[in-house]
């Protein structure tokens, strides 16, 4: 890759919401959560992380953490493992990871997100990436 990491950085922190009705959301704000759906408009850096309710249970990502269908490596980077979150805090390992989106092509994406329960049962989330933008020729 010749490009620099991006400027922008997304973080999304994977849990539970318990409002509304045991659904997975990002609950970087605990007290407003929103859908995992990303509606990406340039170039930036996507920081996937459990939150700690999930890892204090046990959780983690499987070995291959994200796949996100019919891109082919053209709209975002592979991933690379983390250890330390956006302010520091140390992260178990398998529980934080991170992709560069490079906002190439137009479209809507749908990513999957690997992950194990305490009891390492597999949970696959499908939530939507949606790119209006595209590259300016």
């Amino acid at each position: 890759m010749t490009e620099p990491t991006p400027t922008t950085f997304v973080e999304i922190v994977i849990g539970i919401n318990h409002c509304d009705n045991f659904n997975f959301m990002n609950v970087r704000d605990p007290e407003n959560p929103v859908p995992l759906r990303l509606d990406l408009t340039e170039r930036c850096e996507l920081f996937f992380r459990l939150s700690d309710e999930l890892i204090a249970s046990g959780w983690k990502f499987q070995s291959r953490p994200i796949k996100v269908d019919n891109d082919y490596g053209v709209n975002f980077s592979s991933y690379l493992w983390v250890t330390t979150g956006p302010s520091g805090e140390a992260l178990p390992a398998h529980t934080g990871f991170k992709i560069i989106y490079e906002c190439a092509r137009m479209g809507i994406y749908t990513y999957s997100l690997f992950m194990l329960d305490s009891l390492l049962q597999k949970i696959t989330l499908d939530p939507d990436v949606e790119n209006g933008t595209g590259v300016v020729p």
